[in-house]
């Protein structure tokens, strides 16, 4: 049986490595995220020359959402005996974070592919494509995979920096600063300036929070051999 600490270290490890893979492959395939905020058409064209490799990133995205769900219920067990309230209220959270994230992400996988061939074919079905492009997007992505994703990743976050705080002052405060950096995408659609760029520089530095998290969580173990629930 695997222990909750060693099943969020190895998720924790896992998540931001496959989600910088796919980011990662996004930016150097896609011109991802500059290329959210370009019309529908264009949008939908370059998807459709992505072929099955850019489909790939985006189900790497997906499934880096996916996973943070167990992770975080692993990690609220592992934090229970520093505080039961917190540790639930983060399981809670990171459950959400990841829940809304893959629910945004999954339309790049099951509904822009038939809208790019639709695209492809001109005329009115290209409108209509770009139409329910344009409102899927806004929708699915703007406000539920990126607005409650940004609230509940950062709140999520906040509360593990909060639970980590005693042992791993540096791991905490970085966390911290990090949630503020990841609710600032909150305030794009207001037209609030230089939020964009400030969420994606703090999404980066988020997988690599998170991968810190995870191997502070896995040596945990090793120092103290038993892996008990209030180490880390």
């Amino acid at each position: 049986m695997i222990r909750p600490h060693r099943a969020a270290g190895l998720l924790l490890v896992a998540v931001p490595l496959i989600f910088i893979a796919g980011f990662t492959g996004l930016q150097v395939s896609f011109d991802y995220p500059d290329i959210l905020r370009r019309p529908a058409a264009e949008v939908l064209a370059r998807f459709a020359d992505g072929g099955g490799l850019l489909l790939a990133f985006w189900y790497a995205m997906m499934l880096a959402a996916i996973l943070l769900v167990p992770a975080a219920v692993a990690l609220g067990f592992h934090l229970w005996r520093r505080d039961p309230l917190l540790a639930a209220l983060s399981a809670v959270f990171g459950v959400l974070a990841g829940l809304v994230q893959a629910m945004g992400l999954l339309r790049w996988i099951i509904l822009v592919p038939s809208l790019a061939t639709q695209n492809g074919l001109g005329g009115v079905d290209a409108d209509a494509a770009g139409r329910l492009f344009d409102a899927a997007n806004h929708y699915l992505g703007m406000g539920i995979g990126e607005h409650f994703g940004y609230l509940f990743t950062a709140v999520w976050t906040a509360l593990v920096a909060a639970l980590v705080w005693r042992p791993h002052k540096i791991v905490a405060l970085c966390g911290l600063a990090i949630a503020i950096g990841v609710a600032a995408g909150m305030l794009e659609p207001f037209g609030v300036p230089f939020t964009a760029t400030i969420n994606a520089v703090a999404y980066s530095l988020w997988a690599v929070w998170a991968l810190m998290l995870g191997t502070v969580v896995l040596r945990s173990e090793r120092s103290t051999g038993s892996g008990m629930p209030i180490t880390v």
